[in-house]
């Protein structure tokens, strides 16, 4: 059992898509919120303004475990996913003239998935547990693999689990599709529908999935799709017969798994994670659109410092926190700062969106301030001695470059802490855990 140390309690901030900003204005600029008088993040590029969440009940509730389950690191040769949130805010990096992070064109290795059981209708399955985004959707037994031409593929080319061999209940939901794309092309299409789950000893009846009939995907042969733990503005269910239209006015948001779980009484309305390195061990505790202006999207905090090699920097950025993104993406000067305190230094390598080192080189201290609390990262998440460039021999480190932001806290910073999402209270808790 690990350890747990200091403790904070910080407020969670909503990103949401605005109007792209001009390239002359600085990169965060603070206003206040015309209805609460809320401070608002916004950041020049792509777009993003930042919100502090509303508490969702006054009602003080009782920390304790209720309901766990295990989860289990995916085979680590697994190929690179694009459906973490360093994909997504890449993608719309580029698509403003911006070069973008996290190089997913890429097909390699360097990254980090969790996988959890859930059964839908009695039928256990293996899925990736996404704190990034919130549709809960399984593979069916009729997908067909689709390449990026929407070409007929073997099924080998998708490389996801065993498929899900029942069907709704009640038959699809009429008139509705489910659409999805992370990052730089990657998705799934199919039906909408409802189904028994049971997740961490929680069963939810009736609840919204999706059974995916076809899509373009880098799996691991082992995970059949997704649960996603993000709010249901985030939800990608649409009007219509067309898999493929996926028009904004269209978009049917729906109580998606936690929500429902909330929503119905089933769990206190939080849920916490721990995340171990280089094991199976770890466990989740169940305790582009206008819609998301005032709607919870993904579960955003503004660390205030940030600590190396004797160096403080100051915050004050929106940082989402993603279990599908593997590295840290800080600002660019930050980035930059932190990577040059390795010995030897770190150098960014373009091909991959990263930067890298000598596979012996020494990590500097490195640690995130939340308030008056610093969380300090275990130099062995810092150099990934497994994660080589084969053409240089280097290893890569877990600090990367965020570009215009938003910026990210991944499995790098979360592999350190335990966190726990409240968002009936609207606040985040972090407890940091002695080093491993």
């Amino acid at each position: 059992m690990m350890a747990l140390k200091s403790l904070a309690t910080f407020s969670l901030f909503l990103p949401s898509l605005a109007a792209p900003a001009h390239s002359n204005l600085p990169l965060l600029n603070y206003t206040q919120s015309p209805e609460s008088g809320d401070l608002i993040h916004s950041l020049s590029l792509p777009g993003f303004r930042f919100r502090r969440v509303k508490p969702l009940t006054s009602i003080p509730v009782e920390r304790k475990v209720q309901n766990y389950i295990d989860l289990r690191r995916v085979p680590h040769d697994v190929r690179k996913p694009r459906r973490s949130a360093a994909a997504l805010f890449g993608q719309i990096q580029r698509g403003s003239g911006g070069t973008g992070y996290e190089n997913v064109t890429a097909i390699n290795h360097y990254a980090a998935e969790y996988a959890v059981q859930a059964s839908l209708n009695g039928r256990q399955m293996e899925l990736v547990i996404d704190s990034g985004s919130a549709d809960t959707w399984v593979v069916g037994s009729n997908f067909s693999c689709k390449g990026i031409f929407n070409e007929t593929l073997s099924d080998d080319f998708c490389s996801l689990g065993p498929a899900f061999s029942g069907n709704f209940t009640g038959g699809p939901l009429p008139n509705l599709h489910f659409a999805i794309k992370y990052g730089d092309g990657e998705g799934v299409q199919g039906l909408m529908g409802q189904v028994d789950v049971e997740f961490a000893g929680v069963t939810v009846f009736d609840q919204e999935i999706a059974i995916a009939s076809q899509g373009t995907w880098r799996g691991n042969n082992v995970t059949s799709g997704i649960l996603g733990l993000a709010y249901p503005s985030l939800t990608n269910a649409y009007w219509g017969d067309d898999i493929y239209d996926t028009t904004p006015l269209l978009c049917v948001p729906y109580s998606p798994l936690f929500t429902s779980m909330v929503s119905d009484g089933l769990v206190e309305p939080y849920w916490a994670i721990a995340l171990a390195r280089n094991s199976s061990l770890g466990s989740a505790d169940v305790i582009d659109r206008d819609s998301t202006s005032w709607r919870p999207s993904f579960y955003t905090i503004v660390p205030t410092a940030f600590k190396s090699g004797g160096t403080t920097t100051a915050g004050h950025y929106p940082f989402i926190l993603d279990t599908a993104t593997s590295l840290i993406y800080l600002p660019p000067d930050i980035a930059e700062m932190v990577n040059g305190k390795f010995d030897p230094p770190a150098s960014y390598l373009w091909n991959y969106g990263a930067y890298f080192t000598s596979c012996d080189a020494i990590p500097p201290s490195f640690g995130v301030q939340i308030g008056k609390t610093t969380y300090w990262v275990n130099p062995k998440d810092l150099l990934n001695k497994e994660e080589r460039d084969p053409e240089t021999n280097l290893c890569q480190t877990g600090i990367s470059s965020g570009g215009n932001g938003p910026y990210i806290l991944g499995i790098t910073f979360l592999t350190n802490v335990v966190a726990m999402m409240n968002i009936g209270s609207g606040n985040v808790e972090l407890w940091s855990h002695q080093f491993y």
